[in-house]
């Protein structure tokens, strides 16, 4: 079994609201420039002609490509994502920075936006990124999740038909229970958070719901919690009845023995915004919940990347080739 260091926070990101909110506070971090690597768009095969916006930082090593995949209102610019792509390029590896569905900057590529039952973008996704380079189709490509991204990557590799070209999935902070998630993120100690989240999808989502029915914008307006806009847009968006329909229908923790390829699920102990996953590891499940490190936080001593990039460097690079 791969060991991993213990992580151990660093100062002064010493609380989980502090490792949380470190990535948007001023101050120098490491990670690519914003507007490095090559732009591409992905077609996707569900009929709508909507795509979805890509940089591609090709690779050196003869390794899998490794495919980024943001949270709720992140993008490619998104400083995590910046984090690690600088890391694993550094390491040799071709890295894709993937906005889901109608995130900036690709939201004039697509009438529609992302959600939990997005799995086939994520499908297209990989397959495409497969045609990008003749190494990556024959070393294949792993999917790094943050967040909602990662609940996602779960699901594609739960699914029957998940591409063969997909090797492993990494999750970092991820809601594998989804109605837990919606409880925890409108507690009193959240509505900072909630609030900030709600702004932005809000103002992301608008070319859906801005021109449609007067209910609808009623709703989206009103809302005050983020299952309040899950009823009132995204689940009727995914094709769900509301809110607790859709959560129940598309939470990985429904299917965590359907996993196909190797996974790492990577949680904190004190995250603010999504409750630890109750999951049995059994292979090719591994499971690390740390003590501490906040929700995508992980600023742990010794470097100035994540924790979570070396931990999943090295499983990665433990799996069989």
């Amino acid at each position: 079994m791969t060991p991993f260091t213990p992580f151990r926070r660093r100062w002064p990101w010493v609380t989980a609201d502090l490792q949380t909110i470190r990535n948007d506070l001023p101050g120098r971090l490491p990670g690519v420039p914003a507007d490095s690597g090559r732009r591409i768009e992905i077609p996707l095969s569900d009929g709508s002609g909507d795509r979805l916006a890509a940089r591609f930082h090709p690779g050196r090593a003869k390794a899998p490509a490794v495919i980024l995949v943001p949270g709720l209102t992140g993008c490619e610019a998104s400083r995590h994502v910046l984090q690690a792509t600088d890391a694993w390029a550094a390491d040799g590896a071709p890295v894709v920075r993937l906005n889901l569905r109608g995130a900036p900057p690709g939201r004039s590529l697509a009438k529609g936006h992302y959600h939990m039952d997005r799995v086939q973008d994520l499908a297209d996704a990989c397959l495409a990124v497969g045609d990008l380079d003749p190494g990556i189709r024959c070393h294949g490509v792993v999917v790094v999740g943050f967040s909602l991204g990662g609940a996602l990557a779960l699901r594609l590799a739960q699914a029957p038909d998940c591409p063969d070209l997909v090797k492993a999935v990494v999750t970092v902070s991820a809601p594998l229970d989804l109605p837990a998630t919606a409880e925890r993120i409108a507690r009193p100690r959240n509505r900072f958070y909630e609030r900030w989240l709600l702004r932005r999808l809000k103002q992301e989502t608008a070319p859906l719901w801005r021109d449609g029915p007067a209910a609808v914008r009623a709703a989206v307006q009103a809302a005050r919690h983020i299952h309040e806009f899950d009823d009132a847009l995204t689940a009727k968006e995914a094709g769900f009845r509301d809110a607790a329909d859709y959560y129940a229908s598309c939470s990985p923790m429904n299917d965590m023995g359907g996993l196909g390829i190797p996974a790492l699920v990577i949680h904190a102990d004190d995250d603010p915004w999504v409750p630890p996953p109750s999951v049995v590891e059994r292979p090719p499940l591994r499971v690390v919940v740390t003590r501490g490190g906040g929700h995508v936080g992980f600023h742990g001593r010794g470097s100035r990347m994540p924790w979570y990039v070396g931990a999943a460097a090295r499983f990665l690079k433990s799996l069989p080739r």
